[in-house]
């Protein structure tokens, strides 16, 4: 398992290696560079950079995308407009440090299906410790959380991206502790959310379509059944 978690984010980091395992076979590459991630998607695209939005706008479990939102376990999750664009960012009252476990964590839900998804990272302190990932597919499958470290500076956004042959419905973003205080919270922000933009098929075609994918490599995915 352990070298599992170690070469899965080195695919974080080589943007397009592939990982074959021979376990339970599922089909997915996780992408860290966004040019990347596009050019394998292929097709129309959909992306929010929260531009639109209101600064301080309220966006717990808001649709900003056709079947997507973010919860946290933070106090509140809101627009913030830093000292650039505009951004998803959970806010934590500094009494309440604590009360959320000690942890901050940003879940992304897709309610529709998407076997592709990939956003930014953002505010991410090259001092800080790597940050874990996790994702959850409608089969019941899921990936065990792996480490995404920060990028050269806080300036650069870390992308991940993920396409599957199956669809999505959770990643959970777990920050790491604030290097100079060494606790929680308000480490990270997320932004540029990008999704394939669905195009209408004739029922047939789309019957048809589970038998097809995009086959980048065969990774372990432990049902949790197997818990």
């Amino acid at each position: 398992m352990n070298k599992f978690i170690k070469n899965l984010t080195f695919i974080c980091l080589g943007a397009s290696a592939v990982l074959s395992m021979n376990a339970q076979a599922a089909v997915f590459t996780v992408y860290g560079d966004r040019t990347a991630f596009l050019t394998a998607l292929g097709g129309t695209t959909i992306t929010q950079d929260f531009e639109s939005f209101a600064d301080g706008q309220n966006m717990a479990g808001v649709d900003f995308l056709p079947g997507v939102s973010v919860s946290t376990n933070m106090d509140r999750l809101e627009i913030f407009k830093g000292s650039g664009d505009q951004e998803l960012f959970g806010l934590n009252n500094p009494k309440a440090r604590g009360a959320n476990g000690g942890f901050a964590a940003y879940n992304i839900n897709l309610s529709e299906s998407y076997k592709a998804i990939g956003f930014d990272i953002d505010a991410f302190d090259p001092e800080a410790n790597p940050g874990l990932m996790e994702m959850q597919f409608a089969d019941g499958d899921f990936l065990d959380p792996f480490s995404v470290p920060p990028g050269a500076t806080e300036q650069d956004p870390v992308f991940i991206g993920v396409i599957s042959d199956t669809d999505i419905t959770r990643i959970e973003w777990r920050e790491p502790f604030e290097p100079l205080s060494g606790g929680c919270c308000e480490e990270t922000a997320l932004d540029n959310f990008v999704v394939p933009q669905a195009v209408p098929l004739p029922s047939a075609l789309a019957l048809a379509m589970p038998m097809y994918g995009l086959f980048a490599g065969l990774v372990w995915r432990r049902r949790k059944s197997n818990v």
